[in-house]
């Protein structure tokens, strides 16, 4: 998925320098750009989240 945003970031980039700022494709693509990188901030999250859930849950052994 990273790769991916990188290439809609860039698109995005191309459109702006095209088209302008005030473009109504560039201002849906840049709202639609900025959905995508919350929803992957939130599943990174998420993940680390169950990550340290299943270290907690998981017994540990003692090294002597």
């Amino acid at each position: 998925m990273k790769k991916h945003l990188q290439n809609l970031e860039r698109l995005c980039q191309k459109m702006q320098a095209r088209y302008g700022d005030s473009d109504d494709l560039v201002l849906r693509l840049r709202q639609e750009l900025s959905a995508l990188q919350e929803k992957r901030a939130n599943s990174q999250t998420f993940k680390n989240f169950g990550q340290r859930h299943a270290d907690k849950t998981t017994s540990s052994q003692s090294v002597h």
